[in-house]
């Protein structure tokens, strides 16, 4: 009378860990795998590379697959870090260089020439070497530097880029002092600091940058000590 019951229950258990076995592939497929774990998400993604053989055994290393960088913040998150993914923030006036970039122009202002090339002006030295400038005073370039900022000042629009203001022409872009009180979100590269009277400037070429708060962050405005 007895039997009957428990076989009954053993079948029942042999049919469910049945079913278990053939459902286990599909659930291993969508939440066992690392690539199914990180789908829509924002981790990254880590897979299993080929071996690799230390101190005379193989190991496993675990390699990150780089179309899964997802979660790691990018340079151009940071606003400082972004300016310098432009061109012209791997220069500063004082670096030598021993070769020019390709699509470098010829510009002057009255007889000294310059070679530019997207926010950046060279000169030749008698080593064979470029010297990289500060953006002279009155230059005409072809095209505003990438990155560059239009800041309107009055009726004026200037537009800035690497240290340099520059004020759109009939052939070009002219560099022109900088406007007075002119805030800027960040310092052009090589740029020194300077005590003047008591306060701190920073200076890049012929312009000066007083440093100051504003909502929580520093900005630069252009002074005249």
């Amino acid at each position: 009378m007895k039997t009957r019951p428990a076989r009954q229950y053993w079948i029942k258990i042999v049919v469910a860990a049945a079913a278990v076995c053939v459902c286990a592939p599909a659930l291993r497929a969508d939440w066992g795998s690392l690539r199914a774990n990180n789908r829509g998400g924002r981790g990254v993604e880590v897979r299993r590379a080929n071996p690799v053989v230390v101190r005379g055994r193989p190991e496993v290393r675990p390699e990150v697959r780089p179309e899964a960088r997802v979660a790691v913040a990018r340079h151009w998150d940071n606003e400082a870090e972004r300016r310098q993914g432009y061109f012209w923030g791997r220069y500063h006036p004082g670096l030598f260089i021993g070769g020019l970039p390709v699509g470098c122009v010829q510009v002057s202002v009255g007889t000294v020439g310059y070679d530019y090339y997207d926010g950046v002006f060279f000169q030749p030295t008698p080593q064979g070497s470029y010297e990289v400038v500060a953006p002279p005073i009155g230059v005409v370039v072809p095209q505003l530097p990438d990155g560059a900022e239009a800041i309107v000042v009055g009726a004026t629009t200037y537009y800035y880029a690497a240290g340099a203001f520059y004020l759109q022409g009939p052939t070009g872009y002219a560099v022109v002092p900088a406007p007075v009180g002119v805030i800027v979100p960040g310092l052009p590269p090589g740029a020194t600091p300077a005590t003047i009277n008591g306060r701190m400037y920073y200076v890049a070429g012929s312009t000066y940058f007083m440093p100051m708060m504003q909502g929580g962050v520093t900005v630069y405005m252009t002074a005249r000590p």
